[in-house]
């Protein structure tokens, strides 16, 4: 076995981690932004959401089958030069760093407005950043194996809330089907694509550490992605057939109302711990790929031996930006839908799609392969 510090990853480890990126913070803030859209429509929109998303996926498997040994960060650097790979690198370091910020405000707004009133938003995201150092500094390897260990516990929960719901389940809340109008159902999709897929882009960043069987690994995209996909949408179409479009719309959080309307025979009740449990493991994992690209990105910018030593600086970093970007859950969700999916769309997409198109050309394929480092 290889050292920790030089881990490997197996493909199935890669479709855990992408599941857990993709659903992330989505599977608690993603039901209201898209109710206010799409509506009683939501379910639709996550669908075709799917349908784009499974393109996506083959963009990355395309990609990702062509980067070899080295991060998108690192190919970008390869093909433009050093000054001019590390300042787009600078560019993808900022967006990863941004997209933590956000992760932090997102579990300190939650955890203060639901469970946890009077703890300071500072503490919470303490407690976060230092599992968050915790698992920089254990290293790839092992922040895999444990996504390994919690995501059966993680499916078994899931569909344990999922079957409780069922005897609230109201068909009637679905009519009129399409009644939002096809553009509402279009944004909604949009929404879906950018926060979900879009933001999965992170998994570039580890090519460097897949085992070497890249098939599985591409074939890992997909069944991440399309697994990650379909829970969002059943978790949208239970919002919309027990809470109704216009409780989505309300609540901030229409999931955590999901688990609090389950009850079962007067002694099976208020299971929104488990949904608690559900979210903070993906937004830990999303938070703790993107702290990781994070770290990558500026190890290979500055020509670090090991990246490791970044770990507690950036998590210092992160504490810092915190603390002092956090704004009440009506600016977040104002911020998240007006500016953010435009963000993911040009980092996210943009990027990847460019730099596929570039390594079409022979003389690009080339250069990407004599920089390849060297095995061992």
């Amino acid at each position: 076995m290889k050292p920790i510090g030089n881990g490997r990853i197996s493909a199935r480890q890669f479709k855990i981690m992408i599941v857990f990126s993709l659903i992330g913070d989505s599977i608690l803030i993603l039901p209201n932004l898209m109710g206010n859209i799409s509506h009683q429509d939501a379910w639709l929109s996550q669908l075709a959401a799917i349908a784009c998303g499974m393109a996506l996926a083959w963009a990355y498997a395309a990609l990702l089958g062509r980067l070899g040994r080295l991060s998108f960060v690192g190919a970008w650097t390869a093909l433009l030069g050093r000054i001019a790979g590390s300042a787009l690198g600078l560019v993808y370091a900022y967006g990863f760093y941004a997209m933590v910020l956000a992760l932090l405000a997102e579990i300190s707004l939650f955890m203060r407005a639901q469970m946890m009133r009077e703890t300071p938003a500072e503490a919470i995201m303490l407690a976060f950043l230092i599992v968050i150092a915790a698992g920089l500094r254990y290293g790839i390897e092992t922040f895999a194996r444990t996504s390994e260990l919690l995501y059966p516990i993680f499916i078994a929960m899931f569909l344990f809330l999922s079957l409780c719901l069922l005897p609230q389940i109201k068909a009637d809340q679905l009519l009129p089907i399409a009644g939002a109008g096809m553009p509402q159902i279009a944004e909604g999709s949009f929404l879906s694509f950018a926060y979900g897929f879009l933001e999965s882009a992170v998994l570039l960043m580890l090519t460097p550490y897949l085992e070497d069987d890249r098939k599985a690994a591409r074939s890992a995209i997909f069944n991440g992605f399309l697994t990650g996909g379909l829970m969002l949408f059943l978790i949208l179409l239970l919002c919309v057939l027990v809470l109704g479009p216009s409780m989505m719309e309300l609540k901030h959080y229409p999931t955590f109302q999901l688990a609090q309307r389950i009850e079962i025979g007067r002694f099976l009740e208020r299971l929104e711990a488990l949904l608690t449990f559900l979210w903070i493991v993906t937004v830990f994992y999303k938070a703790l790929l993107y702290s990781f690209s994070l770290q990558k990105t500026i190890s290979e910018i500055a020509q670090l031996q090991d990246d490791r030593i970044l770990a507690m600086p950036l998590c210092l970093l992160m504490l810092a930006g915190g603390m002092i970007s956090v704004p009440n859950i009506a600016a977040y969700n104002e911020l998240i839908k007006a500016q953010f999916p435009y963000y993911d769309l040009i980092l996210y997409l943009g990027g990847p799609l460019l730099l596929l198109l570039l390594l079409a050309f022979p003389a690009a394929r080339r250069r990407l392969e004599a920089r390849q480092p060297r095995a061992g």
